[in-house]
């Protein structure tokens, strides 16, 4: 399913109708945000207190009061808390009459000599894995001139437990300037006349509906599935009865005008069937077009569907079907089914802040009746390749979205390309590979969807990959910028979600989240940019497969890197060193984007997204990982310096599953 983002209006002081203004509501608890509550002595961490109104939402509650049970322990000022001796103390937060509390345990200090251990020195763009002795004390030479760092720790594992990171420096100075000493002057300027690309304002809106779907799809279909071969399902497919949604009943070429019932329930797999009445508006080589009976006025006229289909045939089918094959066909008529009803619209409801655009349902590849015992019934399957898409809502009468049909239109295109895989990759597994493992792990299943929507970016910019995109050529002129708009702005935007929280984020996370999108998007560009053979053959091997997930891709990607792991942590590198101008490995760059120019600067207000800390002194740089997770520390030594970094997860040793890499910026 692919869902959109809205913009939010956002107003410093809002009045009511009279002119009267609502003061702030009362605080009815406190909310005490602590990093780690384990630090060393002579460490330091920030902690922060929101005040909750009786809803829970943040309200303004005054100044906010910093206590601590033992000053010999841990002190804190303003929210600063430093650790003065081993033992545990009690820091709170009041505002108002409201309190919360937390325990911060402090240890030991951390030994930070370097006595008698030759300082590390790297060269600038060099890439040093930490060895056993240096993950818990690192000592690193300035060198005569000074030098700047990223410490950055991956977590590799698929462990979603997350773990926590302390890095503290001594000898560590601020860095200077941007993140690397090259990038300001190596990304030129943008012409005077570049247009920057479309606002998009993020969110989770339609991330619980995709969830909710393909938790049904994998607990009510699966089942239904066996091991045995399927091509005499193929064959044999019956003819729906009379009072059952019927793509089998239609002719091959059905006749324009003509009725039939589909149901349109996106909430249940096989029971609960909705029946909508629906009309062949337009048929094509490829398409064929049915519009709800109910549909509200104002919409698309038959013209507009003949045209839709048009397009279909010439630019959405060839594209998918050369990049992941051709689907299975089912309903033997050689047409993929499009079905324009306001049961999508109405999945919306009114003042949402995104609007689901469209969806395919794997209920419709099973058949309503059991014939054999190759695929279990599925009674309320529409038994064909089809798609549920919105349809023009001129009055707003189902929310305040689709009510513009060029629009509608052109963001149609890109929700078919990026369905079209999903059908593609169900149809195969089930009936040509004939997988039990018909359901492809959600990750990496939307991420071959958002690959869908770049293909087709490509295709109606005139670009390819591997031309190190930049902003003023992605945007240099209005049909450049259109293109971006229309096809592959959803997926910078993803991305640039991932960006500001890398840690907390991974490619392969079974969460459908907007950052997970983003990155196994990246995740996928990047592996076949870095592979031999054309993008086609990858992504035909990713669906024509038995395998699933991680097993999938490490099989796929066994020639380009040993495990996805190993292809997650170039990714990470690559998150820094692409578009920062410095020498590095090829291997650590994107050779299809400049992600640092194109998201920062046509996106993010000219700021690069990646989310960095400071590594300053004795305050500590906290880092939470997920699996697949990493975190940047930036820091400078001085010229002739030394500084030591030690690092530790709470009381213990970073655990071996997290990597740490050093790289020298300059």
């Amino acid at each position: 399913m692919r869902y959109i983002m809205t913009g939010l209006l956002l107003c410093a002081a809002c009045s009511g109708g009279n002119g009267g203004s609502t003061g702030p509501a009362a605080v009815a608890s406190v909310q005490l945000n602590a990093p780690t509550n384990t630090i060393a002595v002579n460490q330091t961490t920030t902690f922060t207190a929101i005040a909750l109104d009786a809803s829970g939402n943040s309200t303004m509650g005054g100044t906010v009061t910093w206590q601590t049970s033992s000053a010999a322990v841990a002190t804190v000022t303003a929210g600063l808390v430093t650790g003065v001796a081993p033992g545990s103390a009690t820091i709170t937060a009041t505002i108002g009459t409201k309190s919360s509390q937390t325990t911060i345990t402090v240890t030991p200090p951390i030994s930070t000599s370097c006595s008698g251990v030759t300082p590390l020195s790297l060269s600038v763009g060099a890439v040093h894995t930490l060895t056993g002795a240096e993950r818990s004390t690192l000592c690193i030479s300035g060198g005569v001139a000074g030098s700047e760092y990223v410490l950055v720790p991956f977590k590799a594992d698929t462990v979603s437990a997350p773990v926590s990171v302390l890095m503290t420096g001594s000898g560590t100075l601020a860095a200077i300037g941007a993140p690397t000493a090259a990038a300001a002057a190596s990304l030129l300027p943008a012409p005077a006349s570049t247009r920057l690309l479309s606002s998009v304002a993020h969110g989770a809106f339609g991330a619980a509906f995709e969830h909710r779907m393909r938790v049904i799809e994998r607990n009510q279909l699966t089942p239904l599935v066996t091991a045995g071969p399927r091509s005499t399902l193929l064959r044999s497919m019956q003819r729906a009865s009379a009072n059952r949604s019927a793509i089998l009943n239609l002719p091959s070429t059905p006749a324009l005008g003509s009725f039939f019932k589909l149901n349109a329930n996106g909430n249940d797999a096989c029971t609960n069937r909705q029946n909508h009445t629906a009309r062949i508006a337009a048929v094509s080589n490829a398409a064929i077009i049915a519009v709800d009976s109910l549909a509200p006025a104002g919409g698309f006229t038959d013209a507009d569907y003949a045209s839709f289909a048009a397009t279909f045939d010439t630019l959405i089918f060839p594209l998918d079907t050369a990049a992941y094959g051709a689907p299975a066909d089912l309903d033997k008529n050689g047409r993929v089914l499009i079905f324009f009803t306001q049961a999508v619209n109405q999945l919306t409801p009114p003042g949402s802040g995104g609007y689901i655009g469209g969806f395919f349902f794997a209920r419709d590849l099973f058949p309503d009746s059991t014939q054999n015992s190759l695929l279990e019934a599925c009674p309320a399957s529409n038994q064909g390749e089809m798609f549920y898409v919105p349809v023009v809502d001129a009055n707003s009468l189902y929310n305040g979205f689709f009510t513009d049909k060029t629009a509608l239109r052109i963001e149609l295109i890109g929700t078919l390309a990026h369905e079209f895989q999903h059908l593609i990759n169900a149809s195969r597994r089930l009936y040509v590979t004939q997988t039990p493992n018909w359901d492809e792990d959600v990750w990496l299943n939307e991420g071959m969807s958002h690959i869908a929507e770049e293909i087709l970016y490509f295709h109606e910019a005139g670009f390819a990959p591997k031309q190190n995109l930049v902003l003023s050529t992605v945007a240099g002129n209005q049909a450049a910028l259109d293109a971006i708009n229309n096809y592959q702005v959803q997926n910078l935007a993803r991305l640039e979600e991932y960006l500001k929280a890398p840690g907390l984020n991974s490619p392969y996370a079974e969460n459908d989240s907007l950052p997970t999108r983003g990155s196994t998007y990246e995740l996928l560009r990047y592996s076949m940019d870095e592979s031999a053979q054309p993008n086609s053959v990858y992504l035909h091997a990713l669906i024509n497969t038995q395998n699933t997930g991680i097993v999938n891709y490490n099989t796929v990607f066994a020639g380009t890197f040993p495990n996805i792991f190993a292809a997650v942590q170039q990714q990470v590198l690559a998150n820094f060193f692409g578009g920062s101008g410095i020498t590095i490995d090829p291997k650590y760059s994107f050779p299809s984007w400049n992600y640092r120019d194109v998201i920062g600067n046509g996106l993010n207000n000219k700021v690069n997204p990646l989310a960095m800390q400071s590594l300053v002194g004795t305050t500590a740089a906290t880092f939470t990982l997920t699996g697949g997770g990493a975190g940047y520390a930036r820091f400078r030594i001085a010229s002739n310096g030394t500084a030591s970094i030690t690092s530790a997860s709470g009381s213990s040793a970073v655990p071996a599953s997290v990597v740490m890499l050093l790289i020298r910026t300059q």
